[in-house]
């Protein structure tokens, strides 16, 4: 065991070069909340289902597991993970004041409920739709030219054809030469939305049954895959389950190290190189630590694979095809991360990346701040891929189980349930 936390693989690590002659790209929550002091340090064990007694479950649904204000409950004496490790210093600086203070006020403030965060997450996308609305259906009966407007609305608001073609055809059936209210049209909208995405809103579930099991995280860089990472773990942790961690994002230093700093409030191993070293090399190594250690969960973090660069995407590839070697059915769990913020193009990130990894999981991160949230429903039209989790802020607990209701009252901008 290395002493910085790490099982290092391989040598001590050189300056953190630019990969592959890109510029790095951090997700920008990434440190956002690496910021309170540390607490007194009180160790702990992590529970596995073997010491948990023949009762425990031979699959784990991380939802159901989770207690209030999003930790995993149920297992005692196992102290909660703090919710702000240490601060990684980037470049060698510290962050500012103005920076420290605003994320003190952030863990200080009281914690809202998740619908209300998620509300908030989306406002600028229902607030851009509901004004829309309102300016088409305010005294103005329903005819094949406003129809048509509000067809080029929901499209332009990243809801995808399909589904902006179902909203005004419902739209349309009965009312068609009366006037409608802004109110009905956002009911209607938020009716049809949480159909289209009632159908992949599933929990995520672990089998296990096999140890470990083998989750695998992938997508292009400053989707929040470390981050995601990181919070999961916490859940898991919480849960009674040992992880551990293979810090297969070998481009970027800031990333090894912030998986590090996950794997110690975490108790989890993590499994880590020299910067640059072969990926696919460490993921065979981290299996094998995994065994030997008895964990319940191997998470291996990749790197940031730019969807059009074919040679990156055959180094996933590469991961893919070692790990079989090791586990035919690894990996178990694939989750691509997916920043609500790029819109159209996340469409096209999950076709690639699921015929090169094989995703059978989506974790769509960012939504609080964009006007591009509805993007969540064109991917589901299409792709058809269960959505495990949102991520509506910075807090550790900020990545909740996806539910289709919530959402699609929340970019509807209707009330809702809190």
């Amino acid at each position: 065991m290395a002493s910085d936390g790490g099982i290092d693989a391989g040598a001590a690590a050189p300056e953190d070069p630019t990969p592959l002659g890109a510029p790095e790209e951090r997700d920008h929550d990434e440190f956002a909340w690496l910021d309170a002091p540390l607490p007194p340090e009180e160790p702990f064990e992590t529970a596995s289902p073997s010491a948990l007694g023949s009762d425990a479950p031979d699959r784990l649904d991380v939802a159901e597991a989770q207690g209030p204000a999003g930790a995993l409950s149920g297992i005692p004496g196992l102290p909660p993970i703090p919710a702000s490790p240490a601060r990684l210093p980037v470049d060698g600086e510290g962050w500012n004041l103005k920076e420290r203070r605003a994320d003190e006020a952030l863990a200080a403030a009281p914690r809202k409920p998740f619908f209300l965060r998620l509300r908030e997450g989306l406002a600028r996308s229902s607030n851009q739709l509901s004004g829309q609305i309102t300016a088409l259906f305010t005294k103005r009966r329903l005819d094949e030219t406003t129809l048509q407007e509000f067809e080029d609305v929901l499209i332009q608001a990243d809801l995808g054809v399909e589904t902006a073609m179902r909203i005004t055809d419902r739209l349309s059936d009965g009312r068609f030469g009366k006037e409608i209210s802004g109110d009905a049209v956002r009911a209607i909208l938020a009716d049809e939305v949480e159909k289209a995405l009632d159908a992949v809103a599933r929990p995520l579930e672990l089998d296990l049954s096999v140890k470990p099991h083998v989750m695998l995280v992938v997508g292009v860089n400053g989707t929040g895959k470390t981050t995601t990472i990181g919070k999961l773990t916490a859940k898991l942790v919480r849960g009674g389950l040992k992880v551990t961690l293979a810090a297969g994002d070998t481009f970027r230093a800031a990333a090894v190290e912030q998986l590090k700093i996950w794997g110690e409030r975490t108790a989890s191993p993590v499994v880590a190189k020299a910067i640059g070293a072969d990926a696919a090399g460490l993921a065979f190594e981290a299996y094998d630590e995994a065994v030997r250690n008895g964990s319940d969960v191997l998470i291996i973090d990749t790197a940031g694979r730019l969807q059009n660069r074919a040679e990156l995407m055959d180094e996933l590839a590469k991961i893919v095809r070692v790990l079989q070697k090791r586990e035919p059915d690894a990996p178990h769990t694939v989750l691509q991360t997916l920043d609500a913020t790029t819109g159209q193009n996340a469409l096209n990130q999950v076709e690639i990346f699921r015929n090169v990894a094989g995703v059978n999981g989506l974790v769509m991160t960012k939504l609080d701040g964009t006007a591009r949230g509805g993007i969540l429903v064109a991917i589901a039209a299409k792709h058809k891929l269960p959505v495990f989790f949102v991520g509506v802020g910075e807090g550790i607990d900020d990545l909740e189980p996806f539910k289709a209701r919530d959402f699609a009252e929340a970019i509807a901008g209707r009330a809702g349930t809190a």
